[in-house]
């Protein structure tokens, strides 16, 4: 499958984007459903562990909050690392 990173629709959620799929300056982060806490996570650790060609929404049910300790209802977001950093 041919995948042109600048049509990646977050509009239909991420979940079904695999970890190869995402551009080099894309990161993955976690929110809670509770708390509202969010924190970045290490795409590169995770594709090793679960597999590049993986859709990242296997990543939802292993979602833990640091802060409250919450399991339930935590989803994906999609950032960009700042060129500038």
């Amino acid at each position: 499958m041919s995948f042109e990173h600048d049509e990646i629709d977050t509009s239909q959620g991420i979940g079904h984007l695999t970890f190869n799929e995402l551009a080099e300056w894309h990161i993955i982060g976690a929110r809670c459903a509770q708390c509202g806490y969010t924190n970045w996570l290490d795409r590169w650790q995770l594709a090793k562990k679960y597999g590049a060609d993986t859709p990242i929404a296997i990543l939802r049910p292993h979602l833990i909050c640091s802060q409250c300790g919450n399991r339930e209802g935590n989803g994906l977001r999609l950032g960009r690392i700042n060129r500038n950093a």
